[in-house]
């Protein structure tokens, strides 16, 4: 579990914005943790799994494709009632 400071550090100067998109892109699942200081958030995800490409940018072509697929079977479905 590392905090999104660690996550920007171990993408080697990626800023903390850059970073929670592409841990939301991801579906990388954070958690909240009550501290001296108050709320911390950790997401589930190790340095190893940084370093392996877990974060990469998806392709917008991948994107687009998947995008249309998911429209056309919400289509199929509606039109089935």
């Amino acid at each position: 579990m590392l905090s999104l400071k660690e996550i920007s550090e171990a993408l080697e100067g990626v800023s903390r914005n850059h970073a929670l998109k592409l841990l939301t892109d991801c579906g990388i699942r954070h958690k909240i943790l009550l501290s001296r200081n108050g709320k911390k958030i950790y997401y589930a995800i190790t340095r190893e799994q940084i370093q392996e490409g877990a974060l990469k940018e998806k392709d917008p072509k991948q994107i687009a494709i998947q995008q249309s697929i998911a429209l056309v079977m919400l289509e199929t479905a509606l039109n089935r009632h």
